[in-house]
């Protein structure tokens, strides 16, 4: 019950920025494709790599990065102190912060603000198997829509993939965290 509350505060774009990036940098590499030859040829070196080891990379490129962005946001302050993932109270408790505020009592919901960024951190170890999974999933022509795709390409083969079993999976996991952090008392 409290997961689900949680998972509509936790921000979407949590992972996103570590995705585009390494997806940014793939590209960047200046890679030309022949579809002839079934090859990609590096446009500095003139290197052909055939299109298993491009999946092949972009697939370790994933699996590298996910394990990164996990160990990040696992740890302490991983959630709380970075702005762009940070899980603020939801809006419908902004009155109640403000009239807390008033009265001395800021630290209350200040104490409830840490406790949802603690449970999300402790959550998140969770999500690298869904991250595996998803990036074991991958088809030849996911890797050419990600390599090819906008730059959130990647970020949207997550979210296709990953967000039907991801509220399953991580709704027991996220009541767990709260509770263990404090945030939900009996």
């Amino acid at each position: 019950m409290l997961g689900a509350f949680f998972l509509l505060v936790m921000p979407v774009h949590a992972g996103n920025s570590w995705l585009e990036k390494g997806t940014d940098s793939l590209k960047s590499f200046g890679l030309t494709e022949d579809k002839a030859a079934g090859s990609v040829t590096d446009a500095a070196s003139g290197a052909g790599l055939s299109v298993d080891e491009i999946a092949a990379g972009l697939k370790e490129a994933l699996r590298v990065g996910s394990e990164n962005v996990v160990r990040q946001l696992s740890a302490t302050d991983g959630f709380n102190t970075d702005k762009s993932i940070h899980i603020p109270l939801p809006e419908n408790l902004s009155m109640v912060k403000t009239a807390l505020d008033k009265v001395g009592y800021s630290s209350l919901t200040d104490d409830l603000e840490l406790k949802l960024n603690r449970a999300a951190e402790a959550a998140t170890p969770q999500a690298k198997k869904l991250f595996l999974d998803a990036i074991s999933a991958m088809t030849f022509e996911d890797v050419q829509a990600i390599y090819k795709g906008a730059d959130d390409a990647a970020t949207q083969y997550f979210k296709e993939k990953m967000s039907p079993g991801l509220a399953r999976v991580m709704e027991p996991v996220i009541d767990k965290s709260l509770s263990q952090v404090g945030a939900v008392q009996a």
